[in-house]
């Protein structure tokens, strides 16, 4: 059986590989290698899809050879929903069902694809389209397909904690591509398979900032990771208790590591975070409260004193604070928000006219070029291939400009729904869960806040979203309803979170 199924799999790879794999050429050679690939792993797949899904949700790992290079989990998560599907209908374990939550998926589903055929279709320009931002669409229709492939399987209690942590852990991939370019040229090949968007970011500020604003992107995105790691592990309880002082100190030297990417809105998102779970916890009921205010003041003040001494990455993320800071790093902040705001401007006065059915993520190459070339006519603005590419930086306007109204309305609705789902899971869920539900609560409240008053990109968010409903219902099997144990003779009415109705005769 080996041999009868490796040597015609060697042959056929052979003839693609001679044959040259050019993305911008014949894609026929690429689909075959591509093909045998998911051939030869198909048995890895079978056993472990829903488990690989998890552990790339938040990877910046890409697929190499593949045009477009999508992220490892875009197709994993086709390939396990795919798998869990037909694993249904062969007789294998249904889909966890949680309507509230399947019910705004699938309508905004239903607004991605009309809205994308009524304006001009879903092409991709990689696969010879002559339009670019057809990926916008796959990537939401993606993050909505992932949710039903995280739900196809309960993750037994024992793994929870595991799981939780390598879902949120896997965002450290992000030092790979520092890693890789520490490590010289004989290792650049591995580039093909890490996203290089964060430390092109890294590159790119470095070379354009003042001397010494250089910003540490990729530590802010492994800071934040470290931060969901202590907050599932042991809650803000168990991180400063007494009994465990390092927990503390580590916790506070990772926030301090993320203010080097120099980003104002990671300062904004930590306090929600770290408020939303202060409240969650039910710590503003204890002595925690008294001794939070007073470190608060203290640090406010030591902030306040020596603002201007701090790195000028640091000085940047708190720059909107009423704080000293160098003038230049104070005018680079500003700039930042000037540019965004003027954007804003024009953005505002198009949704009447994408009130009803949305813009879509259709670009024309031309008015793209223009707007990269800065010339654009007299009208253009700072931002204006930011504008044409629909990276507005701001939530709400990322999705009702595309998706019009009825995006919105969905998007709502699913922020709703999710919210609901989340505390039930936490107040009725099983208490070993507690930690987990806790945090997952508290990150997608803060989620929801920064998307809609911070920054927001709909089309890069959703799966943020999605994936942290997903888990939450694979973790707790469905949402967790409050049920009623009915003792009929006494007549006695008792709430419980058990999943399943118990009936008590007496």
């Amino acid at each position: 059986m080996v041999y009868a199924i490796a040597i015609p799999v060697a042959l056929v790879l052979g003839y693609a590989l001679s044959t040259g794999l050019d993305p911008s050429g014949d894609q026929s050679s690429l689909l075959v290698v591509i093909l045998a690939v998911l051939f030869l792993a198909l048995p890895i797949l079978l056993k472990w899809h829903h488990i690989l899904l998890i552990f790339f949700w938040n990877a910046v790992v890409v697929v190499p050879f593949v045009p477009g290079r999508p992220s490892v989990w875009l197709l994993l998560a086709m390939l396990s929903f795919g798998i869990s599907w037909l694993n249904g209908l062969l007789g294998g374990s249904k889909f966890l069902k949680v309507p509230e939550l399947t019910r705004p998926l699938l309508f905004l589903a239903v607004v991605v694809l009309v809205t994308g055929v009524l304006r001009g279709g879903i092409g991709l320009n990689v696969l010879g389209s002559a339009s670019y931002g057809g990926r916008n669409y796959f990537y939401i229709l993606g993050a909505i397909i992932g949710y039903f492939a995280l739900t196809a399987v309960r993750i037994p209690l024992a793994d929870t904690k595991r799981v939780a942590t390598t879902f949120f852990l896997s965002g450290t991939s992000c030092l790979l591509g520092n890693i890789i370019l520490m490590l010289g040229p004989a290792f650049y090949i591995l580039f093909a398979t890490v996203s290089t968007d964060y430390l092109s970011g890294e590159l790119t500020t470095g070379a354009l900032a003042l001397p010494g604003m250089e910003r540490f992107i990729t530590l802010t995105i492994t800071s934040s990771a470290l931060v969901c790691f202590f907050l599932i592990r042991w809650g803000l309880r168990g991180t400063f208790s007494y009994g465990h002082p390092w927990r503390g100190v580590l916790f506070i030297a990772t926030i301090l590591l993320g203010l080097l990417g120099g980003y104002r809105s990671v300062v904004l998102m930590i306090g929600i975070l770290l408020a939303c779970q202060f409240c969650i916890e039910g710590l503003w009921l204890t002595r925690f409260l008294p001794i939070l205010l007073a470190v608060s003041v203290c640090a406010a003040g030591m902030l306040f004193l020596l603002s201007d001494r701090l790195p000028l990455p640091v000085q940047r993320a708190v720059s909107f604070l009423p704080v000293k800071v160098d003038p230049g790093v104070a005018y680079d902040a500003a700039a930042s928000l000037e540019w965004r705001v003027e954007m804003w401007k024009v953005v505002v006065k198009q949704i009447p006219q994408y009130l009803f059915l949305g813009k879509g993520y259709r670009i024309d190459p031309e008015e793209l070029y223009l707007a990269m070339t800065g010339t654009g006519g007299s009208d253009a603005i700072p931002a204006q291939e930011s504008l044409v590419a629909g990276d507005y930086h701001n939530g709400p306007l990322s999705v009702i400009v595309p998706m019009g109204i009825w995006g919105a309305f969905g998007f709502l609705w699913l922020l709703g729904a999710g919210v609901s789902v989340l505390y039930r899971n936490f107040r009725y869920g099983d208490p070993a869960l507690h930690n987990i539900n806790a945090f997952l609560l508290a990150f997608f409240l803060m989620q929801s806040i920064d998307f809609l008053t911070i920054f927001g990109a709909f089309n890069g968010q959703l799966y943020l979203f999605t994936g942290l409903l997903g888990l939450s219902v694979s973790l707790n099997g469905g949402a967790v309803q409050p049920r009623r144990v009915v003792a009929r003779a006494a007549g006695i009415a008792i709430f419980t979170g058990r999943r399943s109705p118990v009936s008590v005769r007496v």
